[in-house]
């Protein structure tokens, strides 16, 4: 058993402010998950036999090599007990698996993993009675590993507390733990936490939430650089796992609405509408755009947006013609002639980017299934017989005379 030490995270700071929901965000190798399945789960279980749960985003997160890494890289390192979990492998395709304990020759429900992509419905079907609280690990994405937060993320956290609420003797906590990668996430927004209040090291304290950006201590940061090679080597790297920085956001031009731009468009995504500002291009001679969040719409200002279930009165679909005219917000974008009130609205914005390029995608891919379409038409009139082949993923095209 490896004897804990003082230099790894306490949850005992955050714990004093007494609120429902609970993030921590911090660099690598602070601890925090290991001290949180330790100190805030299984310890207290042993006393109580309080079931906790456990999320995750896809059902296909849940294998044997996750529940294997929960208990021997975060609690059986630091415990005699000799933890054995007891599952049915045959649930996990399912996104919800209990898992059990022995106690005195009898199995007590030590966990529920809940997969958050699986239907409401059976979230709220699978009660849990008596739960001791909700915890979610690594609930901030890297983009550039091909990470994805789910559609309506926040809005199924919300619906899920609400249902376990109903089950727990007094306040239900929840605890989010991950890595500053980047400090837009699903949570924060849903949350309406102001980032630019964000700083590291300490607090920041909601109505009902608590966000710690917790560091690493000189001495543990000192013991980690002398073990870890790659820390000392690589500067973006040591700025993310070690000094905790958010660094995919430090390239985004943040600023203030500039003298002389105007509303040229209002764009409505998950439920945030977005002013897309213009300047006059006569003034640069180039186009520049500034974006940020709008509290009030005029009556008379049309919403743009590009879902149906976005749609509301005053709203419409956005249209292919709409789209070429944010071609020139896109090349803008590309350029970096874009500037964004804070980095919320940049994600936001990068979806819309997305947006764009992939409907120019789809037109060209009309007007070339069209143009083979006109080709085909005269030749066969024409008496000839074409075999045509298109192979998308590979973009290869060949045409065979028969």
């Amino acid at each position: 058993m490896i004897t804990r030490d003082n230099l790894h995270y306490s949850f005992r700071p955050i714990d004093g402010y007494n609120k429902a929901i609970n993030i921590v965000i911090s660099p690598r190798e602070l601890g925090k998950t290991t001290q949180m399945w330790m100190d805030k789960i299984y310890l207290p279980w042993k006393k109580n036999h309080k079931p906790w749960i456990f999320l995750v985003r896809q059902s296909v997160e849940i294998d044997e090599a996750l529940i294997e890494s929960i208990f021997s890289t975060n609690m059986n390192k630091f415990t005699d007990d000799d933890l054995k979990p007891i599952y049915k492998p045959s649930t996990f395709s399912s996104g919800i698996v209990d898992i059990y304990l022995e106690v005195n020759k009898e199995q007590v429900l030590f966990l529920r993993i809940i997969s958050l992509n699986i239907k409401m419905y059976r979230i709220k079907k699978a009660i849990l009675r008596n739960v001791a609280g909700v915890m979610m690990d690594e609930f901030i994405i890297n983009p550039q590993f091909q990470e994805k937060y789910l559609p309506k993320e926040y809005e199924r956290i919300q619906e899920a507390y609400t249902t376990w609420r109903r089950e727990a003797d007094g306040v239900l906590k929840m605890y989010f733990l991950g890595n500053p990668y980047s400090l837009f996430n699903p949570l924060f927004v849903g949350l309406g936490v102001d980032i630019s209040k964000l700083k590291r090291g300490e607090f920041y304290v909601g109505d009902f939430f608590v966000i710690h950006w917790a560091v690493l201590s000189k001495e543990l940061k000192d013991k980690i650089l002398e073990e870890n090679p790659f820390y000392k080597f690589d500067e973006e790297y040591s700025n993310y796992a070690v000094d905790g920085q958010a660094v995919n956001d430090k390239n985004i031009k943040l600023g203030k609405l500039p003298i002389n731009f105007y509303l040229a468009f209002v764009l409505k995504m998950n439920g945030k509408f977005i002013g897309i500002f213009q300047n006059n291009y006569i003034d640069h001679l180039e186009d520049r755009y500034f974006c940020k969040f709008l509290d009030e719409v005029s009556a008379r200002r049309t919403i743009y947006c590009f879902e149906f279930e976005e749609m509301l009165e005053r709203s419409i679909l956005i249209s292919l013609d709409e789209r070429i005219k944010l071609q020139r917000y896109k090349e803008a974008m590309r350029k970096r002639l874009v500037s964004f009130e804070d980095i919320n609205v940049y994600y936001y914005m990068e979806e819309v980017y997305k947006n764009i390029w992939h409907q120019q995608l789809h037109f060209l891919k009309v007007v070339f299934l069209n143009r083979i379409k006109t080709s085909l038409l005269t030749m066969m009139a024409q008496g000839q017989l074409i075999h045509i082949w298109i192979h998308y993923k590979k973009k290869q095209f060949q045409i065979f005379n028969m």
